[in-house]
This record gives C-alpha cells, sequence and structure tokens, in this order.
C-alpha cells in the first residue's frame, strides 16, 4: 500500500519543490544579467531594466490584483468538490484576467509616446513601447494561468512552468542581445512572454477536469465582483507598499545623503534575494492549502501552527548564516565599497525570523476574505509603522537604525497578529510552535551579539557554532516531523 504523506511532509514537499525553483530561477537570472552585462554593457542593461520596469509597473496596476484572489476561489471550489462552482471560477478567471490584460495593452499602446518621453526623455522609444503592449497582454494572461494551476495546487507542473519560463528567457534572449544588440531587447521580452503563456496554457488545460469546460451562467457576475474587490484591496495595498518606499527614500536623501540611499537600497536587495526564496515558496503553496480550508478555524489553526513550525525551522538556520556570512555576501553580490553594510544586514538577518512567524499568519485573513482586516492591517497599519520607525531610526542611528526598525516593525506585527487572529478567527500558536521558536530565537539574539566580539576569530567562531548548532537543531526538528505518522 503506498504510503499516505504526513501534512508536515505534504507541507515540507511543497516548500521544497519551490524553494527549489526558486534557486534555479535565481541562478538562471544571474547568468542571465551577466549575459546582458556582457553583450550589451552597462547602458544596454540600463534599457532592459527601464522596458522591464516599466512593463511590469504597467502589468501589475492592470491586473489589480487579481492573481491571490483568483488562487483563494479556485482553492476553495476544488476543496468543496462542486464541479460547478469550480468550472465558474476558471470562467470567471479568464474573463476577468482577458479584460484586464487587454485594458493594459491598449493603455500601453495608446500612451506609448508619453511612456517613451517619460521613461527616456525622447519619443523616438515608442514603437519599442508599442512592442511592449504585446508583453503586458501575455503576461497579465500567463499569470491568470498560472493562478490556476497554484488554487489547483498542481506543485509539479508550476514547478516545471516556473523552471521553463527562466530556460526561455535566457535562452531566447541571448541570442538576440548577441545578433540585434539593444534592439533585441524588447523582441526577447515579447518571446519570453508568448512561450510562458503557450506553456502554462498547454499545463493548465492537462489539469483541469472536463466539467471545468462548460461552466453554469449563474452566478458568474457575482463571482467576478467578489474577486475584482478582494484583488483590487491587495493593489491598492501594494502600492502603499510601494509609497511607503518612496517616501523613505527621499527623506533619507534630504536627511542624509544619496549615498545612504544606495546603502539602503543595496542592504534591502540583499536581503530581500536571500530570503524571498523561503516566502516565494510559503506564499505559492502555503496560500492554496489555506484558502481550501478557510471556513473552519479549527483546520486553519491546525494547517497554521504546522507551517509555522516549519517556516521557523527552516528561516532560523538561513537567518543566522545570513549573520555569520554578512560581509561574503556583500563581496559577492556588490563590491568591497559596501562592506559598511554588514552591521544593517545583520540586524535584518534577525528580524528576518520574525517576519517568517509573522508571514503565516498574516495570510489568514486574506484566505477568509476579510477584506477590511487585511487592508487596514496590512495596506495602512503595517507601512505606516514601518515608515514612521524607520525614519525616527535612521534620524537616530543612521542606516543601521533602519535595520532595528525593520526588527521592530516585524517583532511588533507578530504580537498583532497574535492578538488579532485569537480575536478574529480563534487562532492561537501551539505548545510545540512555541517551543520551537522560542528557543531559536534566543539563539539568533545570542549568534547576533557574538558577531560584535571584538576579536574578528573569536566572532566567527562563536557565531559560526551557534549557526552549526541551529542548523543541527533545526534539522532535526525537520526530520522528527516528516516520519510523524
Amino acid at each position: 500500500m503506498k504510503r499516505q504523506p504526513t501534512p508536515y511532509r505534504s507541507i515540507l514537499k511543497g516548500t521544497a519543490a519551490f524553494g527549489g525553483v526558486q534557486v534555479f530561477n535565481l541562478l538562471i537570472n544571474l547568468a542571465r544579467g551577466k549575459c546582458v552585462a556582457l553583450l550589451l554593457g552597462p547602458e544596454g542593461m540600463g534599457i532592459a531594466s527601464l522596458f522591464t520596469t516599466a512593463g511590469n509597473t504597467i502589468q501589475q496596476f492592470f491586473s489589480c490584483g487579481l492573481n491571490l484572489s483568483v488562487v483563494k476561489e479556485i482553492s476553495e471550489a476544488k476543496e468543496q468538490g462542486q464541479a460547478g462552482r469550480f468550472a465558474l471560477a476558471v470562467a470567471a478567471t479568464r474573463r476577468l484576467l482577458r479584460a484586464t490584460a487587454m485594458a493594459g495593452a491598449a493603455f500601453t499602446l495608446l500612451a506609448a509616446p508619453l511612456l517613451s518621453q517619460w521613461t527616456f526623455g525622447t519619443d523616438g522609444y515608442r514603437w519599442h513601447f508599442m512592442a511592449v503592449a504585446a508583453v503586458v497582454l501575455f503576461t497579465t494572461l500567463s499569470n491568470g494561468e498560472l493562478s490556476i494551476l497554484q488554487g489547483l495546487h498542481e506543485v509539479k507542473r508550476l514547478a516545471a512552468a516556473s523552471v521553463f519560463g527562466a530556460v526561455v528567457g535566457l535562452a531566447a534572449g541571448v541570442p538576440l542581445y548577441y545578433f540585434f544588440g539593444y534592439g533585441g531587447i524588447v523582441p526577447a521580452m515579447v518571446a519570453l512572454a508568448v512561450a510562458t503563456f503557450l506553456f502554462y496554457r498547454f499545463h493548465t488545460r492537462r489539469a483541469l477536469p472536463r466539467d471545468a469546460a462548460r461552466p453554469p451562467r449563474e452566478g458568474m457576475r457575482p463571482l467576478m465582483r467578489r474577486m475584482l474587490a478582494l484583488g483590487i484591496v491587495m493593489l491598492v495595498a501594494n502600492l502603499l507598499g510601494t509609497l511607503a518606499t518612496y517616501l523613505l527614500n527621499i527623506f533619507i536623501g534630504q536627511h542624509g545623503t544619496l549615498s545612504d540611499v544606495g546603502l539602503w537600497q543595496a542592504a534591502n536587495s540583499i536581503t530581500n534575494q536571500y530570503v524571498g526564496l523561503v516566502f516565494s515558496a510559503l506564499s505559492l503553496d502555503f496560500l492554496p492549502r489555506l484558502s481550501a480550508i478557510q471556513s473552519s478555524n479549527s483546520q486553519v489553526r491546525k494547517l497554521v501552527n504546522r507551517q509555522s513550525e516549519v517556516v521557523a525551522l527552516v528561516a532560523a538556520p538561513l537567518a543566522a548564516l545570513l549573520i555569520l556570512t554578512a560581509p561574503l555576501v556583500i563581496r559577492v553580490l556588490l563590491t568591497r565599497e559596501f562592506l559598511p553594510l554588514t552591521t544593517v544586514i545583520r540586524i535584518m538577518g534577525v528580524g528576518i525570523f520574525f517576519k517568517a512567524v509573522a508571514f503565516p499568519m498574516g495570510y489568514i485573513s486574506f484566505a477568509k476574505g476579510d477584506k477590511r482586516t487585511f487592508f487596514w492591517l496590512e495596506g495602512v497599519a503595517g507601512n505606516a509603522l514601518w515608515l514612521c520607525l524607520a525614519c525616527l531610526a535612521y534620524r537616530l542611528w543612521g542606516i543601521n537604525g533602519i535595520g532595528i526598525a525593520f526588527v521592530a516593525v516585524n517583532a511588533a506585527f507578530c504580537l498583532v497578529y497574535a492578538i488579532l487572529t485569537r480575536r478574529l478567527y480563534q487562532f492561537a500558536h501551539s505548545r510545540r510552535f512555541l517551543r520551537t521558536a522560542l528557543p531559536l530565537g534566543a539563539a539568533l539574539a545570542a549568534a547576533f551579539a557574538c558577531s560584535f566580539v571584538p576579536h574578528p576569530w573569536a566572532a566567527y567562531g562563536l557565531t559560526g557554532l551557534l549557526t552549526a548548532a541551529v542548523s543541527v537543531y533545526c534539522l532535526r526538528g525537520l526530520r522528527q516531523r516528516v516520519r510523524q505518522s
């Protein structure tokens, strides 16, 4: 008899699969960036970055934050086993995404001369932006198909699709850059967008049951309105986050130096790349499973506690390793000129652990469709608290102060989430999670303190021993949970 996966085994399987894909994508992106640097030079990299940023911004705005709301609806429909509702959710998803994709593409076409002027200071790139309209169209459609696969929890197909997109981006881009130089930048973007859409659509058709092709007519508009309302809340929350980042950069530039702005952006980029592997895997795998059982508070409590244990056991050794190797990471990803960032990156390593603890709780309100709580907590309170503390801490302690604010905000939100989720959804952390997380938090604090020992060899030795101890503890904890029946 085939052994059924345990809850912990299922969580780790999804996290490992998506985490491995994220590592592969990161390596491919680094290779592609290297090829762009060699074939196009700094100016070409700048042009490619501007086109990519413009296309992504337009696409994200016109997609109306629908991707996660699609995942929620598809997951719930699948869990309930109602063929009619499932077919309705798929049809509503595709209708909404077609409309938003066409709107984004039409905007890009009509605004191409203005986009060229705003981006490059000349209208000489208007034809390039007209081609970017195709990128916006097919990327929006691709993300819709990706959200359907995510809602179906098709782990293997999602992993294959992500790998395919990364490989196509490298295989299509390099020859075009080589033969056409700057003229190959936008064609490479179009080729990637079209190929990715076709690949996603193929896998979605293979994954969907036949009943999904015959959706009922009733209930389409209410479902679309519900999905759009939740998506717009997500969009506005993300825009507030972008605004907070922008205002923080302005504050640093006005009360400090432009060099400080660059240093903070570099530190933030390193931290996001480093820990983004875990959080990307969590969002891809965890949200569909949580959305599927969101109506049962007892099941939500069990799932979030299990996920929190796994995330803590995975994030803690990564955070400890970042504290230990911060100077090496800076040398590899940046240059020696950025070594003053060592302290702030180590501080943010501690904050990463608090963020990991808060992350699963933060999804509860979204999975339950509680738009008001999600918006005011994630969109308004979170960004306002971060902006205020970061600005205050920068005035007091410089760049290192922003790292301190990062730790304080994430620690505060662990407490806020714990209080609100208990009150609104009867959620509480289990004793097992607390016995896992509290010692890990103390060990990380000790590793951070040891990194400031005056003698370098003693500092690295003590921090290294604590990192090794945390890693062994977490590995044993993960193995113990996998073996549970």
